[in-house]
């Protein structure tokens, strides 16, 4: 509610009902910037769901050279990229609030961000074949289908390694397509301490992705520390938690 004092009487009012007892009117203020882009809409589009969570997408007619104008909304369309109505120039309309201001400035700084980096460089240029293999690339992994949305369970099944290596000695990998699977050994735990020598604690992570589903992991740690099973779970989760993109939840 509202705190009004009028005539040295205090009262609090709902929005809504400040015309009804007061001179006052309720109003809101709507900003318009023309962002230079000279980006494809496809290479915008991963941006956005790389970064953003429940964004609508729909087209309004036709713009220039008979392309369609995509529109993106946002914060239940608190917030719209409109692209393709004018050449060169990505058009971005909010509704002035604390949530609105934030995401206007984090999408006008993606905006300029899809078409000045190396990865929209390389969405947007023709491929010239001579892919650069990681050295623990798969065999069967070597071709590039231009779609990078398809490879992120991967890139986040590594970083997922990568983090567990920085924790812990001795990790077996061993990945199958969308899940991997980790062998822990280590020589101490949580709960039991340090082990004699020549005994090991054996912990097995198992991290998977739902078929149609790149972003909510499944995660599951088998361990006779349940201690240390709970600490590298929560570990786990809050790097998939991190990498998630932010969901727009009012």
């Amino acid at each position: 509610g509202i705190l009004v004092t009028q005539n040295f009487n205090s009262k609090i009012l709902s929005p809504e009902d400040l015309p009804t007892y007061t001179p006052l009117r309720l109003g809101s203020v709507s900003s318009k910037l023309h962002v230079p882009f000279t980006g494809k809409v496809t290479t915008l589009r991963l941006f956005l769901n790389e970064m953003f969570s429940g964004i609508d997408e729909f087209e309004e007619g036709e713009g220039f050279d008979n392309n369609p104008v995509v529109v993106f909304a946002l914060n239940e369309s608190q917030v719209t990229i409109t692209t393709g109505k004018s050449r060169g120039i990505a058009t971005v309309e909010w509704k002035a609030s604390p949530a609105g201001d934030i995401l206007a400035d984090s999408i006008i700084a993606l905006l300029m961000h899809a078409q000045s980096s190396a990865a929209s460089i390389r969405l947007t240029s023709q491929p010239c074949y001579h892919r650069r293999s990681l050295p623990d690339d798969d065999q069967n992994d070597s071709g590039d289908d231009g779609e990078p949305s398809k490879k992120r369970p991967r890139t986040l099944l590594r970083m997922f390694h990568d983090t567990l290596l920085q924790q812990f000695d001795n990790i077996e990998a061993s990945y199958e397509a969308r899940k991997v699977t980790f062998e822990i050994k280590t020589d101490a735990g949580l709960e039991s301490g340090v082990l004699a020598d020549g005994e090991q604690l054996v912990c097995n992570v198992a991290i998977d992705f739902p078929e149609g589903d790149d972003y909510n992991a499944k995660i599951s740690v088998e361990c006779g520390d349940s201690k240390l099973a709970k600490n590298v779970q929560e570990c786990l989760r809050s790097v998939a938690d991190a990498s998630a993109p932010v969901g727009l939840q009012r």
